[in-house]
């Protein structure tokens, strides 16, 4: 099975243009299953082959996930990966059936996108919006800068090139899921500011083997998705942010902190690149709840009620 997983995920990086990141959840995904059948296959090999993987294999497989405390959207991310696995053997010819058709996704319930309150973000965008001179100082500070304002994904911020920027247009050209591009406003603060950080890249001479990449590491290689998250993660930790701290929560924050300002689902949708408008519709949930918050916060019969709940409870 070791050669067709490899195979697909050729195919899913040539033919479908997913990003290396994705394919290489898919592959460990894969490889998770390949290990399973391996345990439970016994010696006689049969594991080796993908045709020989039947639907109580995946259900067990499943199970067994479920049985381990895997989280109930990754467990539904394992099962769509190997569906797709299955339908590229097929078209390949190397099996005549597909052992996941008829397998649904788990059931769980919604849980909302994690962001930063608006009152801490600003306090955080206030420190990192005083310029240094200094080039990794000043990078750091503009990827959390970007992608607050631009909303993106850290691989999409990590593959941002000099050509992506047109500062005297006020926009930045990205490359998201699938290779589709998108046009992302600026702020006009947040282009000047793109100005000076690339001064101060000059002028300290970072090593250019990768002077097209927009952010680049302290040795002048391109700045990986996990040097972006890295970087998010020391800046939402001394700015007090509790629970997840990644470059999503931030791509998050930019989606709530619009919708709760008037955006309309569908700009937030083309802002984010998502295909689709169900994806984006979460969002509303988080700005019902702020909504919520503030009612019972300000309403005088709301407040009431929510002195009288704390009563009871003691």
């Amino acid at each position: 099975m070791t050669d067709y997983i490899a195979k697909f995920g050729r195919y899913m990086e040539a033919e479908r243009r997913c990003s290396a990141s994705t394919v290489d959840i898919y592959t460990r995904d894969l490889r998770g299953f390949e290990a399973y059948m391996r345990e439970s296959g016994g010696s006689d090999g049969k594991w080796l082959d993908p045709a020989a993987v039947a639907l109580e294999d995946v259900r067990g497989w499943i199970m067994r996930e479920v049985e381990a405390g895997i989280a109930t959207g990754s467990v539904n991310r394992k099962i769509s990966t190997l569906r797709s696995f299955f339908r590229y053997l097929m078209r390949e010819g190397v099996v005549v059936k597909n052992p996941v058709h008829e397998i649904k996704a788990l059931r769980s319930g919604r849980t909302l996108p994690a962001f930063v309150e608006q009152s801490r973000m600003a306090q955080l965008v206030k420190v990192l919006e005083e310029p240094s001179e200094e080039y990794a100082i000043e990078r750091d500070a503009m990827v959390v800068l970007m992608l607050y304002a631009c909303g993106l994904r850290r691989s999409e911020l990590a593959t941002l090139t000099l050509e992506s920027l047109d500062l005297r247009g006020g926009t930045v050209k990205v490359t998201g899921k699938g290779a589709k591009e998108r046009l992302v406003p600026l702020l006009p603060e947040v282009a000047t500011r793109l100005e000076h950080y690339l001064r101060v890249r000059e002028g300290e001479k970072i090593c250019e083997d990768d002077k097209n990449c927009l952010f680049l590491s302290n040795k002048g290689k391109r700045l990986s998705a996990m040097g972006v998250y890295t970087i998010v993660r020391g800046y939402l930790s001394l700015a007090g942010v509790q629970g997840k701290r990644s470059p999503h929560v931030l791509r998050h924050t930019f989606a709530t902190h619009l919708m709760q300002h008037g955006a309309s689902v569908r700009v937030v949708q083309q802002l984010l690149g998502h295909a689709s408008l169900a994806a984006t519709q979460i969002y509303t949930h988080n700005t019902i709840e702020s909504l919520k918050e503030a009612y019972d916060n300000a309403h005088p019969r709301a407040v009431l009620n929510t002195k009288k709940k704390k009563e009871d409870k003691v």
